[in-house]
């Protein structure tokens, strides 16, 4: 009988001619070009194949390959596979409940290497069906004996010579009678050396109690055609190789009972399956391993099924709920976290379950951890079809971040403030104190003039005088305002500092500004910056100033225009930082007074806030300019000098 192979592959039939030509004879090959075609011959028992090859492209292989074996058991299911499915397709065969060694993976890489394997379970099929024949024309001759047959010597002397399995006749002591040039092949002697030896001396010590109570089983069975038949594997005896041996009791007389061994090779098929044990337990070595670390993670991991119901969570998860793993497994999400809760993530959920990744922050409420602050991703899981078999969650609690957020944003706004009263309070008093004089002279000699036109009393160089004067006390005035403008001084806190370092911190601390806001951000930061001499926390309040207006300044834009860009350079032995925002932009008149003090573009602003800015820039020898951009919004820009600085007058 022929082996026949169904190949349900997508190439251009290459493949098929190859086989045809180099397969040993006999071997049937054919394409199937559909799963219902395949299914049709199945269920009518008309050309069922042997060996079915499963190609890369045909979808669905596991299923197939279980509706294949359901239909017919004992078809050799091989599915073709690249690196990456592999493994996917292996642990589906290991956890399916339909499918057996009988089915395995094959990553294609050349004609002869398949046609190898192809050959090796087509040999394998043919020892086995002859195998099967053998024991079936042995048991049909010991039945024939039973009526005046010729006698089992008689037979076997016919058979010895043909089939490719080995068979050997013992007495009732277990002395080899004779046996075919099969068995002595395999058992690697001849028969002159076996005959009139005990059968169990040709194997190990090891497998000699086994291999008498085979035999004391097959004696003492009533029923000798059923006679205790047992299968087990051995060492050979000379190398390891493996055999299924079966011993039967075949009468010659009443008295004198002749023993049937049977032996075929499976050196291959135990190799094979060693193997697979080895991996099996590697895996799970490898599985308890995994455990082991998602149990010591403090974050929550569970997976959740296209039910909607948790197949799996770790320690951290069981705690979280007060709640143990058998009593999670099998339920759905709202059952464990609440339906308030749920409500909130469902939209996530939907999101994972359309095959996105996403990550949340959320405020909930659970029923045994109260109001909490947490932070989610959800990580949807793909079956080799690509459809969403379910997702990976992992939580964090981030409620105490939540609450060092809050702190650190009331004391960012309580410092902006008490920076703000303090240089405005210092401001009002010196201006108040430096400009109180040149005022009083100023209205002095106005009202001097104003007097003497009224009286009429007065000449041309009198007024000329007094308005001299009005003119030089204003001028004053003037002079204090430019002193003011460089009230920051040297000290003691300047040091070496990277101007990158300083922005990185700017924007961590305008972190709540940005989520609010939610611009675009994009840094260009030269990776070569030179350190500057210069007060980390003044250049910093620079930064979040300028940072801050370029925010408030796009406020008018919906989120998708707001656009801020930072960046550094190194330019002629000074470090230059521009703040880019796509708002709305300056004119070219606010573009000239917006450095003046008290001038500002804020309805609630003290037009302080630049100008200062620009004084601390000059004091360290910088410069602050400003200009519009080719986004349509305005472009602040401050340079600071690689080297020391003492002091540079505005």
């Amino acid at each position: 009988m022929s082996s026949r192979i169904a190949l349900f592959l997508d190439d251009d039939g290459e493949l098929l001619n190859y086989l045809n030509l180099h397969l040993s004879a006999g071997v049937m090959l054919e394409y199937v070009s559909a799963a219902d075609t395949l299914y049709s011959r199945l269920e009518d028992k008309i050309g069922v194949p042997d060996i079915l090859v499963l190609g890369l492209n045909v979808q669905e292989p596991i299923r197939i390959a279980e509706h294949t074996l359901v239909l017919h058991k004992g078809i050799k299911v091989i599915i073709f596979c690249d690196d990456n499915q592999k493994e996917t397709i292996r642990k589906s065969i290991l956890f399916s409940p339909f499918l057996s060694s009988d089915v395995t993976t094959y990553i294609y890489d050349n004609k002869d290497n398949f046609l190898d394997l192809l050959q090796q379970k087509v040999d394998a099929i043919e020892n086995q069906r002859n195998y099967a024949n053998t024991i079936a024309e042995a048991e049909r001759e010991r039945l024939a004996s039973m009526t005046g047959q010729p006698l089992v010597t008689n037979y076997l002397d016919r058979l010895l010579d043909r089939v490719p399995i080995g068979i050997l006749n013992l007495d009732s002591k277990g002395k080899i009678l004779n046996l075919n040039p099969c068995a002595q092949r395999l058992l690697k002697y001849s028969e002159r050396d076996l005959v009139s030896t005990y059968f169990y001396a040709v194997f190990p010590d090891t497998h000699e109690s086994q291999i008498k109570d085979m035999i004391a089983a097959a004696l003492s069975t009533q029923d000798r055609g059923n006679s205790g038949n047992q299968t087990v594997s051995f060492y050979g005896p000379k190398g390891k190789c493996y055999f299924d041996m079966t011993i039967s009791s075949l009468a010659k007389s009443a008295s004198e009972p002749i023993l049937t061994v049977i032996l075929q090779e499976v050196t291959l098929k135990v190799q094979e399956e060693n193997k697979r044990r080895k991996i099996e337990q590697a895996l799970h070595q490898s599985e308890q391993q995994l455990l082991l670390v998602i149990n010591a993670i403090p974050e929550l991991i569970a997976y959740v099924d296209k039910e909607l119901r948790y197949q799996f969570n770790n320690k951290a998860f069981e705690k979280w709920f007060g709640l143990s793993r058998q009593a999670i497994c099998g339920r759905v999400i709202w059952d464990v976290i609440g339906e308030p809760s749920y409500r909130i993530v469902e939209k996530y959920v939907s999101q994972a379950m359309a095959g996105n990744t996403v990550t949340f922050e959320e405020r909930l409420s659970y029923p045994n951890s109260g109001v909490v602050y947490i932070r989610s991703t959800y990580v949807p899981n793909f079956s080799e079809t690509g459809e969403v078999q379910g997702f990976v969650v992992l939580t964090s609690d981030i409620t105490q971040s939540k609450s060092d957020e809050e702190l650190e944003k009331k004391h960012l706004l309580e410092l902006a403030h008490t920076s703000r009263m303090i240089t405005i309070g210092e401001m009002s008093s010196q201006l108040a104190h430096e400009l109180s004089q040149p005022l009083t002279s100023i209205e002095a000699y106005s009202r001097a003039c104003i007097t003497l036109i009224q009286k009429d009393k007065t000449t041309k160089e009198e007024i000329l005088s007094a308005l001299e004067n009005v003119s030089s006390q204003a001028i004053r005035a003037q002079e204090i305002m430019h002193e003011l403008r460089n009230f920051v001084k040297k000290d003691d806190s300047r040091k070496t500092v990277c101007v990158n370092t300083l922005i990185n911190s700017a924007i961590k601390l305008l972190r709540l500004e940005f989520q609010e806001q939610d611009p675009e951000v994009e840094l260009k930061l030269s990776e070569d910056l030179p350190h500057v001499f210069a007060d980390r926390i003044l250049i910093e309040q620079i930064l979040i100033n300028l940072i801050k207006n370029a925010i408030e300044a796009m406020r008018v834009l919906v989120a998708d225009e707001r656009q801020l860009i930072i960046e550094s350079h190194n330019q002629s032995e000074e470090v230059l930082v521009s703040v880019h925002d796509s708002g709305p932009g300056l004119s070219e008149y606010e573009i000239n007074k917006i450095f003046e003090p008290f001038y500002t573009t804020k309805p609630e602003g003290m037009g302080m806030g630049l100008a200062i800015t620009r004084s601390i820039i000059y004091s360290h020898g910088g410069r602050l300019l400003v200009e519009k951009n080719t986004y349509g919004g305005t472009t602040f820009k401050f340079t600071l000098p690689v080297e020391d600085i003492e002091f540079i007058e505005a």
